[in-house]
């Protein structure tokens, strides 16, 4: 177990160090399609970052004003003369869609460019962050994927849901460097064009999974893995947390029968050992050094926390297969 932490995370790191060297063809141009309901307390930290990269190619920005009633739209019009900027806006859902899917398609619609990047209005990035995910792009890749942290709010909830984060990101970017990928976040990747509006439209009827269920349909030696590294804060109270989560189980149920078992074992395999964490150590302390040593690897900000939380997150995961049994249509 403690062995499958660090190796997907020093496979991960060698993969991106080595997509961080010298671009093996121009920058590709590229359309950053931002969903947006009600996000007028969060948009425009994004907004500001996105005003100051320092891409070598043009960029565009298409906002999707899902349903907004609040200031969404006037923090949009800030950025006109800043950003090459745009949006469309959205009255209402159209069913069967799911309302963020429905968001994502009709931006997609627009997009100017082959590649488009998908980042959620509460996201926060560098720099460097688009020469980071579009850096080294090959003509046989489809798909790149980058770290996408979230950041402890204030108080345990917070901290917890930003830790299991940190731990999914390890899993879902080591696997993808190991040419396994299996899903994305919505705090920042890209995709071709084509592949996105293909995979929003196969599974449109799905509450969730735009960034997961659509890289499953990618071949997957065709995604790649990038240093860029996207920052968001973890949710603050336990309802908040336990919705975000709720929503996200949704998708596992359209996992193929292999993924979702190869994801159970090593959980599976730490539960076993949790009787002997009374008696041995090495039973106690093993996987959650393992994953904090795979945290640090990847200079994850969360990788104090593992001490403190890692069993308690293998008993919460033990609940999990009732929140993919329990449907939700709608949020």
């Amino acid at each position: 177990m403690s062995l499958y932490w660090i190796l997907l995370s020093v496979r991960a790191a060698v993969a991106c160090s080595y997509s961080a060297g010298e671009a093996s063809w121009r920058a590709p141009a590229v359309s950053i399609l931002i969903p947006a309901h009600n996000a007028e307390e969060t948009l425009d930290g994004l907004l500001a970052s996105l005003s100051c990269q320092d891409y070598p190619a043009p960029y565009e920005v298409i906002i999707a004003l899902d349903r907004c009633t609040d200031a969404t739209k006037s923090i949009a019009e800030r950025y006109v003369d800043k950003l090459s900027l745009r949006w469309v806006e959205i009255a209402t859902s159209i069913p069967p869609w799911s309302p963020k899917k429905y968001a994502l398609w009709r931006a997609a619609q627009i997009a100017r460019y082959e590649w488009c990047i998908v980042a959620d209005a509460d996201v926060i990035v560098r720099a460097n962050w688009l020469s980071a995910l579009m850096g080294k792009v090959s003509e046989n890749e489809k798909a790149l994927v980058g770290w996408a942290w979230l950041q402890g709010a204030g108080g345990l909830i917070s901290h917890f849901a930003a830790y299991e984060a940190a731990i999914v990101q390890v899993e879902c970017m080591g696997r993808a460097a190991w040419s396994f990928p299996y899903m994305s976040t919505g705090r920042g990747w890209a995709i071709r064009r084509q592949w996105l509006i293909a995979g929003l439209y196969a599974w449109r009827e799905v509450i969730s999974g735009d960034d997961d269920l659509t890289l499953q349909l990618v071949p997957r030696h065709a995604v790649g893995i990038r240093e860029a590294t996207s920052y968001s804060y973890a949710p603050r109270t336990f309802r908040a947390a336990l919705n975000r989560k709720w929503r996200h189980l949704q998708t596992a149920r359209y996992y193929s029968r292999w993924l979702r078992a190869s994801l159970a074992v090593i959980p599976f395999l730490q539960l076993v050992l949790l009787p002997l964490a009374a008696f041995s150590p090495v039973a106690l302390f093993g996987p959650p050094l393992a994953k904090s040593c795979a945290l640090w690897i990847v200079r994850s900000p969360q990788a104090w926390m593992a001490l403190a939380f890692d069993w308690i997150l293998l008993v919460v995961q033990t609940v999990y297969p009732i929140g993919v049994w329990l449907r939700r249509s709608r949020w």
